[in-house]
């Protein structure tokens, strides 16, 4: 058991420097083709977070773990919403009142009604990953005009990349990082699943997820610490959730596949962090430790329920 623990771990650590590696790599090529600074932010870096996801989800299906793909994606947006922001807004006040996350609050409350018709179903399929692909264009196109409307003209005029060697091995190196971490990632999770007598739902729930999102976590401490950028925690962890469901989600429509488990618990959680917040931008509340509190505190019980 301890040899799977440590393989577990050392996967988590894998796709975190093999997203770190692709999306430097990535950025690199954006700036050597002259694509826009918005352009790399809206879709190089957009993706970038959401591909130890990605990867983990299809590996996943292909090896026929499809719930270990479900607990991926939606363990994610749990630990995304109730560990990274209740974590964050114990260290610093998060203001939900900009207009521009107030829209991500209303494409987020969307998503997860969204999700409710999806996962209540039998099963997954194609028919059902089309609304979701749908969504995400349109998500898409919404953030890229946002962005476009901020976004000073002078930014257009992007410096050339010198597109050397070491920037192609690091990104074919980010990449076989991903799909080797995915691979050792769904093995030892599948393994510990068996031996602890627990679905691979649970076990990608709790660690796989936490082991995906950790990145955003990385990223939401230093910005605490450091004091910087705080306000883009939040619209971080939106983004982040709406490219787990309506892009890596959408994207396993190539698959078919039943549940083998309810959603209710996750669902109405997902519900009370869309209301919730909803309810703090336009009652112009801030983010801060109670809410924390009240987050963390959702979060270690949807731990307790998954065990």
């Amino acid at each position: 058991m301890l040899t799977q623990v440590l393989l577990l771990t050392l996967s988590m650590v894998g796709l975190f420097f093999g997203a770190e590696f692709t999306l430097d790599g990535a950025e690199k090529v954006g700036r050597f083709f002259k694509l826009s600074p918005l352009v790399i932010g809206l879709l190089i870096v957009g993706f970038g977070t959401s591909l130890p996801e990605l990867f983990v989800s299809h590996i996943s299906c292909l090896e026929e773990h499809p719930n270990i793909a479900l607990g991926n994606i939606i363990g994610s947006n749990i630990a995304n919403l109730f560990l990274i922001m209740g974590v964050a807004g114990l260290l610093v006040p998060l203001h939900l009142s900009n207009k521009n996350i107030q829209g991500q609050l209303w494409w987020h409350l969307a998503l997860t009604l969204m999700l409710i018709g999806v996962v209540t179903r039998e099963g997954f399929s194609y028919i059902l990953a089309i609304p979701l692909v749908i969504f995400f264009l349109s998500y898409l196109f919404y953030t890229f005009k946002i962005m476009e409307r901020s976004t000073p003209e002078e930014a257009t005029e992007q410096k050339s990349e010198k597109l050397g060697v070491g920037v192609v091995l690091k990104l074919l190196s980010g990449f076989a990082l991903l799909y080797l971490s995915g691979e050792l990632l769904v093995n030892s999770g599948s393994k510990l699943a068996i031996f602890w007598g627990v679905s691979d739902y649970v076990i990608s729930a709790i660690l796989i997820a936490l082991g995906t999102s950790f990145p955003e976590l990385i990223t939401a401490l230093l910005a605490c610490i450091k004091k910087k950028d705080v306000n883009l925690i939040t619209g971080n962890v939106l983004g982040s959730n709406v490219f787990n469901v309506a892009f890596v989600m959408g994207s396993l429509g190539v698959y078919q596949f039943p549940y083998e488990t309810t959603f209710y618990n996750e669902l109405g959680s997902l519900i009370f962090a869309s209301l919730s917040l909803l309810a703090l931008a336009y009652l112009g509340l801030k983010f801060h430790r109670l809410a924390g509190v009240a987050y963390l505190s959702v979060y270690l019980g949807m731990v307790y329920l998954w065990i």
